[in-house]
C-alpha cells in the first residue's frame, strides 16, 4: 500500500509540472479501465463536460487507445493520438501501465507538449513511455 501512495504522489507531481505550461487546461493519469487516479484541472479551469461525460469520457479514450493497439504488430507502438475539437485539442499518450490524457487549447503545439510530458513522466521509475 505504501509504494502505490508513493506512486500516486509522484504522478500527482509529474501533473503538475505539465499543468504548469502554457494552454493546458488538464492533466489526467488513467488506468487500464479508464478510471482517473491522479492530476485534474489547472486552478481556475472548470470541464465543458459534467462528472458522468468526464468518466465515460475517459473509459472511451482508453477503450480507443487499447483497441488501436492491436496494430502495434504491424504498425508499431502507438506514441500518442491527438484530436483537435472545436474547443480544445485532446492528446492521449500511452506509457507501460497508464494513458496520460492532456486537454489544451485548441491552438496549443501537439509536439511541444508531448516533449514535456515525455519528460515528466519518463523520470518515473516504470512509468516511461
Amino acid at each position: 500500500m505504501q509504494d502505490l501512495t508513493i506512486e500516486k504522489q509522484a504522478l500527482e507531481e509529474s501533473c503538475k509540472k505539465i499543468l504548469a505550461i502554457e494552454k493546458i487546461r488538464f492533466v489526467g493519469v488513467l488506468n487500464n479501465m479508464g478510471k482517473h487516479i491522479a492530476g485534474g484541472f489547472k486552478e481556475g479551469i472548470t470541464s465543458y463536460l459534467g462528472d458522468r461525460e468526464n468518466h465515460i469520457m475517459y473509459v472511451q479514450l482508453t477503450l480507443e487507445y487499447l483497441m488501436r493497439k492491436d496494430f502495434d504488430t504491424e504498425l508499431g507502438p502507438i506514441d500518442y493520438i491527438a484530436s483537435r475539437r472545436g474547443k480544445v485539442t485532446m492528446i492521449s499518450i500511452p506509457t507501460k501501465e497508464y494513458l496520460i490524457l492532456i486537454s489544451a487549447e485548441r491552438d496549443v503545439n501537439v509536439e511541444k507538449i508531448i516533449q514535456k510530458v515525455n519528460s515528466a513522466f519518463t523520470a518515473l521509475p516504470d512509468i516511461q513511455p
